[in-house]
């Protein structure tokens, strides 16, 4: 199963977003988002929700890797 680093950067390649951009969309530094893709951190809740209502992915699926990628 992959990590919530990964899901992150699953989004952001499926969007065709650079680090940068998609930083700058949540609100968080390129090196932050770095730090969540390489799984060195791990974004807080808030940071994962609003991931998954800005991108229109399932929260259960960002934050445990449950469900599938789309919310409904």
């Amino acid at each position: 199963m992959i990590g919530v680093g990964e899901r992150i950067r699953k989004v952001r390649e499926e969007r065709g977003l650079s680090v940068e951009e998609f930083a700058k969309a949540i609100g968080i530094s390129p090196k932050k988002l770095e730090e969540f893709e390489k799984g060195i951190s791990r974004p807080c809740d808030a940071t994962l929700v609003f991931i998954a209502k800005r991108f229109n992915v399932d929260y259960r699926w960002l934050a445990l890797g449950e469900k599938e990628a789309v919310a409904v």
